[in-house]
């Protein structure tokens, strides 16, 4: 009986020479002959070990790409015809990679490429998919996304391709974000001074000239403001923080007055198009990273290209802040004024991307719908990312589109038709066109529903109603919510019955509705009148809540000047004075952010003083805290 070393170097010569023939069915045969007594399982695994040693071989040895290509082909031909294991493509391929540079990886990933529709049949994609998945994954930690940005990009598509759209190892189900991907600026002064000295000795070569600069001021604090949004984008979640917030629209605020304060250049005589570096092979090079210098923020700023990346920044930002999302926080909701300065910063950016060349106004038309495309993706997460069912034929699904809700009635000969149920559903093609119809709001006005009426020579006539009807009495509040201000009148008062708060409700309506159209004007005069007068008698809104109404004087405020004299003061208890000013704990923690004691307690009562800066409220504070002796005279002066 021959050795299984010696079988297994006369199967290595064969497939060599079918590989140069380019001739499979040749080494099959030739298989089948010198393993003829050997059992099926034993078969495959050394007609699959046999192509894996002598692709090693070949590369090792330097083989041409083509011969390389053929090995990966017969070992699909193989796994088609039950040779050898169904993932034995996948495991062929992924020894390419592995005994392989980057770029001869690129050149064998063509391989996988152009075979995507064999690799989706049912005998590959069952058993290669997770084999195929781990390989482009063990691929994609190999290379640099800065510098092997096609390459990557490549590999993501082939995955888009064969795997399909519900496939859960290619979605991010619960919403996390790369908190690795950093982007490092200069911080210390040393750069800024140096910067400095550059510009007063002259420019350089390389450097855009005096006659183009743009008319803003590069400093530390611009700088470290425009780069520390990226921090923000980074991590959406942050902004969700009372006081990341505040910093966020600020710098967000700056940085937009900066782009409004100066036109960008064209793209098409942008200097970045032609600072693209040659590469040794030829090919331009594309920098998938910021560059963060100081000294290219000025043409940064004034390039169209980099404005636009920027912008969309935002826009996706936004988006993510004021979508629901499904696996987001409860705490992670907007505030309604924040919610409007989101609106109204939306359209400030989009009207700068419309100023922005080429093609301005197409550019955030694009934008605006990709990100409308992007909410639908977002519900679809939300609900778990079901699968997609497959579409019908074409013409039975416009046959569907075209068919009015009605005519499925004449579908039904043995049952009875309602003709006005018909008709009610044919009024319009498009039904929800048809709901959303001014004629379909059936919501009463006040005065209609309780019965006031205006006589012409003045007075007001009140039709008497039902308050004991439960019917009635609910349908009044609910119209009341949504149309009277008078119910959320703040009231300590104990409650009384619904019939008379209603009755009283209904009296002040009256007051409020003008007597006639001609002398309206004057009748709403004299209604503000009434109601100064009424608020003082006012029985559901006791003297005393009212009484209680104190104005603070304006020589009573905590001023800035005061709260840079007493910081000093102030310096080294100030956590505890800020629990008794009501600050949580993560604002202590961010105010302890700030270098310096004084710093911390002067950005602290800052705050503070825009939320009530009343002068006798901090001093019985400061009493309560035991701190009032150490500025007592400072406040009083």
């Amino acid at each position: 009986m021959r050795s299984y070393r010696s079988l297994k170097a006369e199967l290595s010569t064969k497939l060599k020479e079918s590989i140069n023939k380019n001739n499979f069915p040749e080494f099959l045969k030739a298989s089948r002959t010198i393993l003829s007594t050997w059992k099926e399982n034993d078969f495959k695994n050394i007609v699959e070990l046999t192509m894996r040693e002598v692709l090693l071989d070949l590369i090792r040895n330097g083989a041409n790409i083509t011969l390389l290509e053929r090995v990966f082909q017969f070992s699909i031909d193989a796994a088609i015809l039950d040779v050898v294991a169904g993932n034995a493509p996948v495991l062929v391929i992924g020894d390419m990679f592995e005994s392989s540079t980057i770029a001869e990886c690129e050149q064998f990933f063509s391989f996988v490429e152009s075979r995507v529709d064999i690799f989706k049949k049912d005998i590959f994609f069952r058993v290669c998919k997770n084999h195929l998945l781990r390989s482009c994954n063990d691929l994609l930690k190999r290379l640099s996304r800065s510098q092997n940005t096609v390459f990557c990009g490549r590999i993501l598509m082939f995955l888009a391709r064969i795997f399909p759209l519900s496939e859960r190892s290619g979605l991010n189900i619960i919403s996390e974000f790369n908190l690795e991907n950093t982007t490092a600026y200069v911080t210390n002064d040393d750069s800024f001074s140096d910067l400095a000295s550059e510009k007063e000795d002259g420019t350089e070569e390389g450097e855009i000239s005096s006659q183009n600069q743009r008319p803003i001021t590069l400093d530390k604090n611009l700088y470290q403001k425009f780069w520390s949004l990226q921090d923000y984008f980074r991590s959406p979640n942050t902004c969700y923080n009372k006081m990341q917030w505040r910093q966020f629209a600020s710098c967000t605020s700056d940085i937009l007055t900066v782009f409004r304060s100066f036109k960008s250049d064209d793209a098409n005589s942008s200097k970045w198009k032609q600072a693209k570096l040659p590469s040794p092979d030829g090919t331009s090079v594309y920098f998938a990273k910021y560059l963060t210098s100081p000294k290219l923020l000025e043409l940064e700023l004034s390039d169209s290209h980099f404005r636009r990346y920027v912008l969309v920044q935002f826009l996706i930002l936004f988006q993510y802040l004021t979508s629901p999302v499904k696996f987001k926080l409860e705490s992670y909701v907007l505030t309604e004024e924040q919610q409007n300065w989101v609106k109204e910063t939306t359209k400030k950016i989009y009207k700068l991307l419309e100023e922005t060349p080429p093609n301005g106004e197409a550019f955030a038309h694009d934008v605006e719908k990709i990100l409308l495309r992007e909410e639908y993706w977002n519900a679809w997460k939300n609900e778990g990312c079901p699968d997609f069912k497959p579409l019908s034929d074409k013409a039975e699904v416009e046959k569907k589109l075209k068919k009015r809700p009605g005519d499925d009635l004449h579908t039904y000969p043995n049952k009875k038709i309602n003709t006005d149920a018909a008709k009610l559903w044919n009024t319009k093609p498009n039904n929800w066109e048809a709901c959303r119809s001014a004629k379909r709001n059936f919501v009463p006005t006040l005065e209609s529903y309780f019965g006031i009426t205006s006589k012409v020579e003045g007075g007001q006539v009140i039709q008497k109603k039902d308050m004991t009807d439960s019917k009635y009495t609910w349908k009044a509040l609910r119209l009341l919510c949504m149309k009277s201000p008078h119910i959320f009148t703040a009231n300590t008062a104990p409650a009384k019955g619904v019939s008379e708060y209603l009755e009283s409700i209904i009296q002040k309506l009256a007051k409020e509705k003008p007597q006639n159209q001609q002398d309206s004007a004057t009748v709403e005069t004299a209604i503000a009148e009434d109601e100064t007068m009424e608020d003082a008698n006012d029985e559901f809104l006791p003297a005393s809540e009212e009484d209680s109404k104190d104005e603070v004087k304006k020589e009573n405020v905590l001023t800035k000047t005061l709260i840079r004299t007493i910081s000093e003061k102030l310096q080294d208890n100030w956590q505890a004075l800020a629990l008794k000013l009501g600050f949580q704990d993560d604002e202590i923690e961010y105010y302890e952010s700030t270098p310096g004691a004084k710093q911390q307690t002067e950005q602290m009562l800052t705050v503070w003083m825009e939320r009530d800066g009343s002068l006798p409220t901090f001093t019985r504070i400061l009493q309560s805290a035991g701190l009032l002796n150490n500025v007592l005279s400072l406040i009083s002066a």
